[in-house]
């Protein structure tokens, strides 16, 4: 079996960049973990839907993963690595073989293991999918906070009509418009800009005021 050792992971329920760890977040430091080459099909089935490995792979991964800790070593149940020849990640999985977390790497550890990754064989990983939707992230956490900020701004004065006008004309550089307050919500959410920050300045300072 391979392994890729001595690597940074940052385990949650979505998948962040590394760009996008927070210093609070649950860091593990991985001594060793298997390592699987996959399609690409295969990686972004097992990263971004819900699936359920065979009870077969399980019992392969079962017990291989070690991880440093303030008493030495620990051992993971059930966790590995799976990499194409573009990217990886580091995924855990509950008893059951539902892919619960994953984790991306540190930009150097990353091309390391899809370096490793690209001198060995594929292999095939028996799953199903329990839940084809996707979850891509188009913001990063911090950008979320600010599209966050704002959307409970707009919740908190949506029945006033004249600060929702304002907000809107402020938004969108005009006057006219039905709904203006979906209106603002549905395009508040669609992307990220440096817009945002300026709208949220805005907000803050409609705040301080009151």
């Amino acid at each position: 079996m391979i392994y890729v050792y001595d690597v940074l992971v940052n385990l949650s329920d979505n998948m962040y960049d590394f760009y996008d760890w927070f210093e609070s977040d649950d860091f593990k430091h991985i001594r060793r973990t298997p390592l699987f080459k996959v399609s690409d099909l295969e990686y972004a089935d097992i990263v971004f839907k819900k699936i359920k490995v065979s009870e077969e792979f399980l019992k392969r991964i079962q017990d291989k993963t070690q991880v440093f800790s303030s008493k030495n070593v620990e051992v993971v149940p059930y966790m590995c690595v799976i990499s194409t020849e573009k990217e990886s990640a580091c995924v855990l999985f509950s008893s059951k073989g539902v892919n619960i977390k994953k984790s991306k790497f540190l930009i150097v550890e990353e091309a390391e293991i899809v370096d490793l990754a690209t001198g060995i064989n594929y292999v095939n990983i028996d799953y199903e999918v329990l839940n084809n939707k996707i979850n891509f992230r188009n913001v990063t956490r911090k950008n979320k906070e600010v599209i966050d900020s704002i959307l409970e701004f707009l919740s908190s004065i949506k029945d006033d009509k004249e600060k929702i006008d304002y907000l809107y004309y402020e938004w969108f550089d005009k006057v006219e418009g039905s709904n203006k307050y979906e209106m603002l919500v549905k395009d508040i959410k669609k992307s990220f800009s440096n817009k945002h920050l300026e709208f949220l300045e805005l907000t803050n300072l409609m705040q301080v005021k009151k």
